[in-house]
């Protein structure tokens, strides 16, 4: 029986398998490798060009573009496609957006109360609510390591929810699949293009569109896993490949990228499509991954301003714990709930037989 799994996606999947695990996995990668940065501890490498958060944000990005796509095949009607996508990630971040303006900031600022709620900056947070990164508020986590990041965690958003965009417009225009594929090996070559090039920030909407075209090629080898059915390739020998085919060119960053675009999503794919009893019970106690995500970096920034010498591995369990419960917190009392109001698909009409008469 399928459910609406609650992910970044808000696509209908099968209860038992491993996408929610996964997603959870991802968050939880992204707050290690963000546990290292704030702490003044340099980020661990999965990749010989990556750290451990990009990784889990790649995973994201494969996740929901499979999804997404299922979503959209279902019901390929883009005012209920945007309005769906929009209750799974406006609703929780509206709310952890009014915490750290209302709640955090007044708590940790530097700025006399009166100074930090007429302070310019302070409004400007809203933007966020909106999907337009901005990262600081006033008087705010002002000497930490990583000054005045309030939530450093916020930019994807804007980046995932252009992907939708990019997907509804390309589904409703009907493109043929050359151009899907085209639109990948495109996103593929611009990447290793800026790599090499080393191309200066250009933003749009607060998003750094190199991000964009990051993440962006991981997004499309999630949807075109599901248009062409690729979930037909994934075997235990395709995953044993893929891993070696990693370990093989990790000398060579350029080409290690190169492989990733096949190979990251391969892995997910064959990871999330499968079933586990992990996954059954996560499914029962819901999907807390975007609480986590979007919770974590505050979290993390608050425990490490209130207890400066607390130890890494005391640091990393406190943070953990808290942005578990708020994540769970987040999926019950929020997201949850905000679900409860997507559009469905209207069903066809059905014609009335006239009843004939005596």
């Amino acid at each position: 029986m399928a459910r609406d799994n609650g992910g970044f996606d808000g696509a209908a999947v099968h209860a038992a398998n491993n996408f929610d695990l996964l997603r959870l996995f991802a968050a939880l990668l992204v707050l290690w490798s963000h546990a290292h940065t704030l702490a003044g501890r340099p980020e661990p490498l999965l990749l010989s060009w990556a750290t451990l958060g990009p990784v889990g944000v790649f995973i994201f990005f494969v996740i929901s573009g499979y999804l997404v796509s299922i979503s959209w095949n279902a019901d390929p009607n883009i005012g209920r496609f945007l309005a769906r996508r929009l209750l799974r990630l406006i609703p929780a971040l509206i709310v952890v957006i009014l915490l750290s303006m209302f709640v955090l900031g007044p708590l940790v600022t530097t700025l006399p109360l009166a100074d930090y709620f007429s302070h310019p900056h302070f409004s400007l947070y809203l933007l966020n609510i909106v999907l337009h990164p901005v990262y600081s508020l006033p008087g705010v986590f002002e000497h930490m390591r990583v000054p005045y990041a309030v939530n450093g965690s916020l930019w994807s958003l804007p980046v995932e929810f252009l992907m939708y965009l990019v997907l509804a417009a390309g589904g409703f225009a009907r493109l043929p699949r050359w151009v899907a594929i085209a639109s990948f090996v495109l996103l593929a070559v611009g990447t290793v293009t800026w790599a090499l090039v080393r191309t200066k920030s250009l933003t749009l909407w607060g998003m750094d569109l190199r991000q964009a075209v990051i993440c962006g090629a991981f997004f499309a080898a999630g949807v075109c896993a599901y248009h062409y059915r690729l979930e037909r390739t994934l075997t235990v020998t395709g995953v044993c490949v893929a891993f070696v085919a990693m370990l093989s060119v990790e000398r060579w960053p350029e080409i290690s990228r190169a492989v990733a675009w096949i190979a990251i999503p391969y892995l997910v794919l064959a990871f999330g499509l499968a079933r586990s009893a992990a996954a059954t019970l996560l499914s029962r106690l819901g999907d807390w991954s975007y609480g986590v995500y979007i919770y974590a970096f505050p979290i993390q920034q608050t425990v490490l301003f209130l207890v400066p010498d607390i130890s890494f591995p005391l640091y990393v369990a406190v943070t953990v714990a808290l942005t578990l419960a708020c994540g769970a917190a987040s999926w019950h009392l929020i997201e949850k709930r905000a679900l409860a109001y997507k559009p469905k698909r209207p069903h066809p009409a059905v014609a009335v037989q006239p009843v004939a008469t005596q």
